[in-house]
């Protein structure tokens, strides 16, 4: 008997997590429409609620109410839904279609008040048709008709077992179109290819929406950019401390913009990265091989997308390093500003030097003449103790010892002074 294991409380779900969106199996002929419509967590309940009305009409399980996709056979179609990080999927997959391709859609089959009610704006809409055998002639006529005239762009896919063909364009009933002409591929591998190229689409769009942000932002950042160089050039003009506050400011302000405009961008430019990665894996997985006169998928996005994600790309960097030095003209500026405090530290420790060595002259004056008039007391007390000595019969000249005394009297009081400074000065260190 197995010996029962202690399971991590996420195991079941990760284990899950690999085949929660499986590939659909399309049988050609068969019509899909795709559409992605932008969506934050918070309205993610209106589309549940959206896909729950079509359930009840159709008497069919509606979705859970915390679904990231939604899976469900309708009478005469499919419908797959599914929630993405920044925007919700909704496929709508009949099998068999007119033999003039894009004619009717799978869209046709839905109830009109539906579609019409349904949340959101969608950014990508996109038709697909699946057609079995060989593709007509690529650049005949019935070819040029299906897709309005547009430029076509093909190739053989999937080990030349299918051909597809499109123009990238929005045409005249407001969607891209695909066409996919399957030659040899089973029904699983005919849905992963329909997966693959709706993918493509949606994420080749969602790695678009970066690029109007780039351009709106460029004309800032090469202003910025402009005037940091300005600043960075009077740097070494600045003369005095209030220049210095201007420049500080001046460099606060291009900074606060800055980033003001690299919140606004981080996680633009990080999707339009991730989708354009997705979109370079989708086509890997598609294996182009080329059509004769006619362009290929692979070689038009390289072409047109490429470029575009480029921008995103260089402006983050450019954004970045910006930011860079911001920071090394901020920390020059401060190195300035700190010397400027250590000179006036300087000029200040030499005036309090000075003045430091003035006033002990003046001590040193002061203890001369403080010396002298002790002195002159000192005597002064003395001749009057030999006045009365002398009174008392004394034989001594009162002159004569007054004049004696002053000598040994001043020594005397010199001695005490100093050496009463210097015990303070000891007592002091």
């Amino acid at each position: 008997m197995d010996t029962p294991i202690k399971s991590h409380q996420l195991r079941s779900e990760l284990y899950e997590e690999l085949h929660a969106r499986p590939f659909p199996e399309v049988v050609a002929p068969a019509c899909v429409s795709h559409i992605a419509i932008p969506a934050e967590d918070t309205e993610i309940p209106t589309h549940i609620e959206h896909l729950s009305q079509l359930a009840r009409r159709y008497s069919v399980n509606p979705p859970a109410a915390d679904a990231s996709c939604y899976y469900q056979s309708f009478p005469g179609f499919e419908l797959r839904w599914e929630r993405h990080t920044e925007f919700c999927a909704y496929s709508f997959i009949r099998a068999g279609c007119d033999t003039s391709p894009f004619s009717r859609t799978a869209l046709d089959f839905l109830p009109t008040e539906w579609r019409e009610a349904g949340p959101g704006r969608s950014v990508v809409a996109a038709h697909l048709v699946m057609m079995p055998g060989d593709p007509p002639d690529p650049h005949g006529d019935a070819m040029r008709e299906m897709f309005e005239g547009q430029v076509l762009f093909g190739s053989h896919i999937v080990g030349r077992r299918a051909a597809l063909f499109t123009s990238f364009r929005i045409h005249s009933d407001g969607f891209a179109r695909y066409l996919v002409y399957n030659r040899g591929l089973s029904d699983f591998q005919a849905g992963r290819t329909t997966q693959r190229v709706l993918e493509v689409e949606t994420y080749r769009i969602m790695a678009l929406l970066g690029y109007p942000v780039a351009k709106n932002i460029w004309p800032n950042a090469q202003r910025i950019d402009a005037e940091l160089g300005s600043i960075i050039a009077d740097n070494l003009s600045l003369r005095t401390t209030a220049d210095e506050q201007a420049m500080l400011q001046r460099i606060n302000v291009l900074a606060n913009e800055i980033e003001h405009h690299r919140s606004r961008t981080n996680y633009r430019f990080s999707a339009t990265r991730a989708y354009h990665h997705i979109v370079t894996r989708r086509l890997a997985d598609l294996r182009e091989e080329a059509l004769p006169g006619m362009s290929s998928l692979a070689k038009f996005l390289d072409r047109r997308l490429s470029p575009a994600v480029d921008t995103c790309s260089a402006l983050e960097i450019h954004l970045q390093d910006m930011s860079q030095r911001i920071a090394r003209a901020t920390e020059m500026l401060r190195t300035r500003v700190e010397m400027s405090i250590e000179e006036q530290n300087q000029a200040l420790l030499e005036s309090l030097d000075r003045r430091g060595n003035q006033q002990l002259k003046l001590q040193q004056t002061v203890e001369g003449l403080s010396v002298a008039a002790i002195s002159y007391y000192v005597v002064g007390l003395l001749r009057m103790g030999i006045n009365a000595g002398v009174e008392a019969g004394w034989p001594v000249d009162v002159d004569i010892a007054t004049g004696v005394m002053v000598v040994p009297v001043v020594a005397g009081v010199w001695w005490l002074v100093r050496s009463r400074r210097r015990r303070i000065e000891g007592e002091d260190e």
